[in-house]
């Protein structure tokens, strides 16, 4: 692989001929594939007179980015600020546990969902993500229900799928009787994909997954997509991970341990780490669960989804997240939603019929994978690993120790791919590529403000 491009024009046309849903091969798929760069800003001439110290990332919010303590209205490029969107102040119901059947609470929250769904189609949604867990299964029986025979479902193959939900999807396009497109997404395709994906996202991003759902998207519109509905946002306002909270806390701390190792600055005034977990810096008169979805969805789930679609001219709604489903969703009482350890309790009761019971009640165990270390192209992931993370990419960014960051990337060569710290490792290694490449293409002139 050859050193960063800096304009994100990597080569495409090394994936093999894909089958179209007629048989009929289609080899143009990834030749057509562009990089997904918007059209480059002019920049101002002072600016240029200046040099790139008025664009590309402020160093201070880089710093509190990898600390996860950058504040919901910080933004890490120069002068851009967020506006978080206000958080639904809905308590959960505190009522205890029911002896009885949940049947008509489980019917309302599946109709709320079907009246969201409906909604969408009837606006001319007709084609589902399903990745085979039941989220995805559900919204793709109601869709089927609301659109006989105009419905087509999509799924993703790629080597850390999981090989049971892929097997659920099938099963569910074949009941529902909707058309399943099959897209692969070869492993070769992945690394050459990081850059536009950081770009088009406008993020650091932390696993290969989020590089899949770029090209799956990328494949989907080409193949003919232009408005798909996704079950991202089912599990924040259903606690369909009831340890949600617990994991993410173990994993915020686990990146700062590793992130105080490659920084050479401290936060400053933007957040403090001792105050606790990211989403404490938000709105507290929100519940904690609702605030710690919120940080969840905007920092990692909702960039690849919306904006990496938006980038191949993709709309992608999110029907949990419609205000008409999550606010009976986050107003249903938690012993509804999570009994003996598995979430979404209520809604699988209310999915009984809907879909199969092996889809219906299979808990969601994704593979993401060690990116660098555990793929087959562990090889040519390095490699780039290496040119990203060089001297003259890093000390640009102002806040990173390029030789901290060398020893932490020749320590996670040496480890094995199921070691205990890899997954963190990677994931620190991926997020400072990803801000080298912003900067990169921020410093440039490139239209790369949070939006």
């Amino acid at each position: 692989m050859s050193a960063p491009s800096g304009d994100a024009s990597c080569p495409l046309a090394i994936l093999p001929s894909y089958q179209s849903p007629s048989g009929e091969p289609q080899e143009s798929v990834w030749r057509l594939l562009a990089p997904p760069l918007r059209a480059r800003a002019a920049v101002p001439e002072e600016a240029r007179s200046l040099g790139a110290s008025l664009v590309g990332l402020e160093p201070t919010c880089t710093a509190a980015f990898l600390l996860h303590a950058l504040p919901p209205g910080r933004s890490l490029f120069r002068g851009v600020g967020r506006v978080a969107p206000p958080l639904p102040g809905i308590q959960r119901d505190a009522a205890p546990p029911s002896t009885r059947e949940d049947d008509e609470p489980a019917r309302r929250l599946v109709s709320a969902c079907s009246d969201v769904v409906g909604a969408r189609v009837a606006a001319g949604a007709r084609d589902v993500s399903l990745s085979g867990g039941v989220d995805s299964a559900v919204l793709c029986a109601l869709a089927a229900r609301h659109a006989p025979g105009r419905v087509r479902a999509w799924s993703m193959e790629v080597h850390f799928a999981d090989e049971t939900e892929r097997r659920n999807a099938r099963t569910v396009a074949r009941l529902t009787g909707v058309e399943l497109v099959d897209v692969p997404i070869p492993d070769a395709v992945l690394p050459d994909l990081f850059e536009p994906t950081v770009i088009a996202t406008e993020t650091p991003i932390l696993n290969a997954r989020v590089i899949a759902s770029f090209a799956f998207y990328a494949a989907a519109r080409l193949l003919g997509a232009s408005v798909m509905l996704s079950g991202a946002g089912a599990d924040e306002v259903l606690m369909g991970n009831p340890n949600a909270m617990a994991s993410a806390a173990t994993r915020i701390e686990e990146d700062r341990r590793l992130a105080r190792t490659v920084l050479r600055a401290p936060v400053d005034n933007l957040g403090d780490t001792r105050d606790g977990m990211p989403w404490s810096l938000a709105d507290l008169e929100v519940t904690e669960e609702v605030r710690a979805a919120a940080w969840i969805l905007r920092e990692l789930v909702l960039p690849p989804e919306l904006r990496g679609a938006r980038a191949h001219k993709l709309t992608v709604h999110t029907p949990y997240l419609d205000t008409g489903f999550s606010n009976v969703a986050l107003a249903l009482p938690e012993s509804s939603l999570s009994r003996a350890g598995v979430g979404k309790w209520l809604f699988r009761q209310g999915a009984r019929g809907l879909v199969p019971d092996e889809v219906r009640l299979a808990r969601k165990t994704p593979r993401y994978g060690h990116t660098a270390l555990s793929s087959p192209m562990r090889a040519r992931w390095l490699e780039l690993y290496r040119a990203w993370l060089s001297p003259s990419r890093l000390e640009p960014l102002e806040v990173i120790d390029p030789k901290a960051t060398l020893a932490m990337l020749e320590h996670s060569i040496r480890m094995e791919p199921e070691s205990p710290e890899a997954s963190a490792v990677d994931r620190l290694l991926m997020r400072l590529c990803s801000l080298a490449m912003l900067h990169a293409h921020a410093a440039r002139g490139s239209s790369c403000p949070e939006s």
